[in-house]
């Protein structure tokens, strides 16, 4: 059985914003959870110890939900408060010649001001969203 790690991440205070960390408190299964306002390349150790590592955000373009793996890219941002998964890929295998795979679960929102309630239109969403991750895993496990 591969060792998976999901990782929400966003900001739960700015209403559609926080879609990656409330999937994660709807799913239960035989997988580790983080959840982080945002990644950061020091999530490389723990991170290096996972066969597959999923992370699930919250997007403000693009179709209802997206998925895709994740590869290395060298995106550099100067700012240290935003890395990428592509960085962090890059991160873990530099750190400690480790390579798991990575996906990405964008959850498109629509509203991202101040509060704590979805909107209606990203809580379907999030049902989406959700439906596909359990299809997802379940697969990687048979």
């Amino acid at each position: 059985m591969k060792k998976i790690l999901l990782v929400g991440f966003g900001n739960e205070y700015r209403k559609d914003d926080g879609l990656g960390i409330k999937l994660l408190d709807l799913i239960e299964g035989e997988f580790d959870k983080i959840k982080i306002q945002e990644l950061t390349f020091d999530m490389a150790e723990i991170i290096k110890n996972y066969d597959i590592v999923i992370f699930v955000d919250a997007s403000l373009e693009g179709k209802e939900i997206s998925f895709r793996k994740i590869s290395e890219k060298c995106t550099f941002s100067p700012l240290t408060h935003h890395t990428s998964c592509e960085e962090l890929l890059i991160w873990t295998k530099a750190l400690y010649g480790k390579t798991p795979e990575f996906y990405l679960l964008s959850i498109k929102g629509y509203d991202f001001d101040f509060g704590e309630e979805l909107s209606e239109e990203a809580k379907k969403n999030l049902e989406k969203g959700l439906k596909f991750l359990k299809r997802f895993i379940k697969g990687l496990n048979e």
